[in-house]
């Protein structure tokens, strides 16, 4: 284990978990006085049909991807730590590696269970994969 951290990375996705996550992520990162990125992937892979339909439901959970990460980060003490917020579509699971990779994150903090209970059941969970394809240390908050 690193002896400080110096740029966290927090993955959300408006779950109870990832609330958590945030929650100890915020611990951490005033700890160690880390730079904190959070960021909120919105996955439409399932999305099938008429692209304008498909746009339309991007554009749809883009907004509301918004609209809870700027309920997480109203009431919390983000106000003393230096932070930038990320909202993307795509593969989450790719999404967080490769945005990591990007910020040269020395820690990523992710809820051990999400949404996606249908994906991690078919392919396994965005914490297994984060944990096997991470470039750094890993930690998974349990409720």
């Amino acid at each position: 284990m690193k002896e400080s951290y110096n740029k966290i990375l927090v993955a959300v996705d408006g779950s109870a978990a990832s609330t958590n996550a945030f929650n100890e992520a915020l611990n951490v990162a005033e700890r160690n006085k880390a730079k904190l990125f959070i960021v909120t992937v919105v996955d439409c892979k399932f999305s099938i049909g008429d692209p304008a339909f498909i746009n339309d439901a991007l554009k749809f959970h883009l907004n509301n991807a918004e609209i809870e990460l700027e309920q997480l980060t109203a009431n919390s003490a983000l106000n003393q730590l230096d932070y930038e917020t990320k909202i993307d579509s795509g593969n989450p699971k790719r999404k967080i590696i490769d945005y990591a990779l990007e910020n040269q994150a020395d820690l990523i903090i992710l809820g051990a269970t999400g949404r996606g209970a249908v994906e991690q059941a078919l392919v396994g969970s965005t914490a297994e994969y984060v944990i096997n394809h991470a470039h750094c240390n890993v930690m998974v908050v349990k409720s």
